[in-house]
């Protein structure tokens, strides 16, 4: 239940939009840069935007790893956004057809756009209601000790403690930018680029190619034609089976563990590592990049990235020596035609040990935020326990699981 990425990059018809993003003389236009605060909800990060001047605001992805904005299409008819078209984009596995609407903009209560095109979007994890671009911005970072978000149009001067990494330089021009004042990678508004961070990394031993995603709540995701060509379904030990939702479809997964990702100087020890089931290569439209790394990394570091002159800075930061989450019950739960169950079950899994059947109907858990905080709950750390409601046979029974190493 991941966004694993999202379009990349609608028609320059579609995208271009005219007018200025702030009036002359105004506090933010004499500025280099701007910081707004943004949070963090079970590693998804998101800051609060206002479209058409409604209130209250809405939770915004902040996605590194979209070229342009998006918004729930629930969220754009109740708001009555205008239409503005359709359009289509690549997701991260698959195609996908959208409605493009039209709306104005502020964004963290700091940057202000009068009229911008939003891809309208089926889905979005964690209750959020629409997509922010980080990548379209000359300049932009995030301090996950502060919880700012930074966009400006020349790097800040001073980078102590911070590592820089060479982004992708043979990465091709495709994408879109489209106009969001000087703080944008193009002022003028005619080109087409991709300014979204892709570094190289290193794993177990293998050069790859990985793009900096903080709208994928996963911490490394490898697309499904890499898997394929390197043949790693079946080579790593216990995989965890699962499932991975993005905007196209849902794909099969398994989650393992890998035994050293490298990055720069810092080395993460026995990461966890989502695999794309190879049945799906060939429709990830990666070129590239051969995965992704998410929000269970990128959350640990500090970062600023600097497109133009093809750098990423990294810093860690205070969460960089917390443990992995991910899923230590063995067993997902979802909607199924509006009713919450269970529908992933492994064999022998502590969900299994603990009485769980899948297709159980899940009504309700010991915690708060419904669905996405049980989820959340059950990728906790080994020995803890979650205490799920399920009713079977029109019984409701609580059912104790208690988490485990499973990979």
């Amino acid at each position: 239940m991941s966004f694993q990425g999202a379009l990349m990059g609608l028609s320059r018809r579609d995208l271009l939009v005219a007018g200025a993003l702030l009036a002359p003389g105004t506090a933010l236009a004499a500025q280099d840069g701007v910081t707004y605060p943004f949070g963090v909800t079970r590693n998804a990060a998101w800051a609060a935007v206002n479209l058409d001047g409604k209130d209250p605001p809405l939770r915004f992805l902040i996605d590194t790893g979209s070229s342009g904005f998006g918004v729930l299409d629930s969220k754009a008819r109740e708001l009555g956004l205008s239409r503005y078209g359709k359009s289509s984009g690549q997701a991260a596995v698959g195609r996908i057809r959208v409605e493009v609407y039209g709306a104005s903009v502020l964004l963290g209560g700091a940057v202000r756009e009068p009229w911008l095109p939003l891809s309208g979007l089926p889905y979005l994890p964690q209750s959020m209601q629409g997509l922010i671009p980080l990548a379209r911005f000359r300049v932009m970072g995030m301090d996950f000790d502060t919880r700012q978000v930074l966009i400006a149009s020349r790097l800040p001067k001073d980078l102590d403690g911070y590592e820089p990494l060479d982004l992708d330089a043979k990465r091709p021009v495709s994408g879109s930018v489209d106009r969001m004042g000087s703080y944008t990678n193009d002022d003028n508004n005619q080109l087409r680029m991709d300014h979204r961070p892709v570094i190289e990394a290193e794993l177990d031993g293998e050069r790859v190619l990985l793009g900096v995603d903080t709208g994928s709540d996963y911490g490394l995701f490898l697309f499904p034609d890499f898997v394929k060509r390197k043949g790693l379904w079946d080579r790593f030990p216990n995989p965890q089976a699962g499932s991975t939702r993005t905007l196209a479809m849902s794909i099969n997964s398994r989650t393992v563990r890998a035994e050293r990702l490298k990055i720069g100087k810092l080395v993460f020890a026995r990461p966890i590592v989502t695999l794309g089931d190879p049945a799906h290569a060939d429709k990830d439209g990666s070129r590239r990049e051969v995965g992704l790394i998410g929000m269970e990394f990128l959350r640990r570091l500090n970062f600023i990235s600097d497109p133009q002159r093809r750098r990423l800075w990294i810093k860690p930061n205070a969460a960089i020596g917390d443990g992995y989450r991910y899923d230590r019950a063995g067993t997902e739960v979802g909607f199924v035609e509006g009713v919450a169950r269970v529908t992933e079950l492994s064999p022998g899994s502590p969900a299994d040990r603990a009485g769980l059947k899948l297709g159980d109907q899940v009504t309700g858990w010991r915690g708060a935020d419904g669905l996405d905080g049980l989820s959340w709950a059950l990728k906790g750390a080994p020995g803890s326990t979650v205490e799920i409601q399920v009713a079977r046979d029109g019984v409701r029974q609580m059912v104790a699981v208690v988490l485990a190493e499973v990979i």
